[in-house]
């Protein structure tokens, strides 16, 4: 059963994707102290404060004192809120931002003018021109089928409008007309948004994407079976963005309240934090992985431990301890929320046998929602991945930050 878990932990809400009671995915707030923070989505009006030509980059005020990066193209889109038709930007020029990416210790936020506005059902990218179909639909067996009918809607709403997008996988069930209304839905507001930006004020938040833990439900919501909290604020949160956007799944929510046990304790939600932040990760067969981070990448090495003893040191031994360390390895990434490029030492095996390790590790981060990519193993025998940033791996939330949970 899929469930999501919230529950407070010394002031912070701690949010889990857990799948009965395995957890898979942690949500949790950061302790701002007061400040100025801005979550990936947002959209600002923001003052041009210094162009870098030699990097093709601007660096754009979002809020006194919080300057951001934006790169510059030749064919991107600016929307100007002090009726500038269009051109290159000036240092003074006001312009819609969205944020793009969370500041980590050595770099601000990221912005971009490529907006992109995500729903439910789908995800409104204004400046394609096209309808895409979720990746994941490829595992459907009448795929043929699903992608014909919703790339009729698609391309329809797409001809009207100009905007385009990518229909999420949670969409499957819907109607012709219930996409087609999904889709207008969101451009509406796209539109509305834009058209309140152009007269907006420097600094002015024109768009407040939902926080982390209220994602977490949206972007589950079709599998979720059932929503409990502890906390008497987070249900009332949790019951009026249910209401507004998921009004059906309401009867998911649940008020936790037992006093023989928390939920954090029934759920072991402060041991699987500690493990998520240790270092070094024991698998069942006896062997371990060890996470290292460093600022550029992070690195995943894997030892076979006491895996071996008493063992024949063969292929198919370091073969069935390399597909174990990737499962947990998968399983680490979204746990953690790792980004970036990350570099794994597999054990050494012949190169023939890389290809079925490749496909096993592609198959295992397919279950998280955050895209990533296996490039290749190295003649070095490195696997290198990368993974999508959504927000900020759990060390830096809560071993860079004075207030440490567990």
């Amino acid at each position: 059963m899929i469930r999501i878990i919230s529950t407070k932990i010394k002031g912070r809400l701690v949010s889990a994707l857990t799948d009965d009671f395995d957890i898979k995915e942690f949500k949790i707030s950061e302790s701002t102290d007061g400040e100025v923070s801005f979550n990936i989505g947002d959209i600002v009006v923001g003052r041009v404060e210094n162009i870098v030509k030699n990097i093709n980059a601007c660096f754009v005020e979002i809020f006194p004192g919080i300057q951001a990066y934006l790169p510059l193209t030749p064919d991107m889109k600016i929307i100007y809120v002090n009726g500038k038709p269009g051109g290159t930007p000036v240092i003074d020029d006001l312009i819609l931002v969205q944020i793009a990416k969370l500041p980590t210790k050595t770099k601000s936020y990221s912005l971009t003018t490529d907006f992109t506005f995500i729903g439910k059902y789908a995800v409104l990218k204004p400046n394609l021109d096209k309808i895409h179909l979720s990746s994941k639909y490829r595992e459907e067996a009448d795929f043929a089928e699903i992608k014909s009918r919703f790339m009729s809607v698609g391309e329809k709403f797409a001809t009207e409008t100009g905007a385009g997008g990518v229909i999420r996988k949670s969409a499957l069930n819907l109607s012709d007309k219930e996409l087609e209304d999904t889709l207008y839905d969101l451009y509406v507001k796209f539109v509305s948004i834009i058209n309140r930006g152009k007269h907006g004020v420097k600094y002015e938040r024109i768009f407040k994407e939902i926080p982390e833990h209220l994602s977490l439900i949206r972007d589950n919501c079709e599998k979720i079976e059932k929503i409990m909290t502890d906390d008497e604020e987070t249900y009332n949160e949790y019951k009026e963005y249910l209401k507004e956007f998921s009004e059906k799944d309401i009867k998911k929510l649940f008020f936790y309240k037992d006093e023989m046990m928390s939920l954090s304790a029934l759920y072991s939600i402060n041991t699987t934090l500690e493990k998520a932040l240790s270092k070094r990760v024991w698998l069942k067969s006896g062997a371990y992985i060890v996470i290292e981070y460093t600022e550029a990448l992070t690195i995943i090495d894997v030892n076979s431990g006491k895996a071996i003893t008493g063992k024949s040191t063969n292929t198919e031994t370091f073969m069935k301890i390399n597909l174990e360390a990737a499962r947990e390895i998968a399983d680490q990434l979204r746990l953690r929320n790792l980004s970036g490029i990350i570099i794994v030492d597999f054990i050494e095996i012949p190169k023939s046998r890389g290809k079925e390790l490749i496909n096993a590790m592609e198959d295992f981060l397919k279950e998280d929602s955050t895209k990533s990519n296996v490039a290749d193993i190295t003649k070095l025998g490195l696997m290198e991945l990368t993974r999508r940033r959504t927000g900020k791996p759990i060390y830096e939330i809560l071993i860079d930050n004075s207030t440490k949970m567990c």
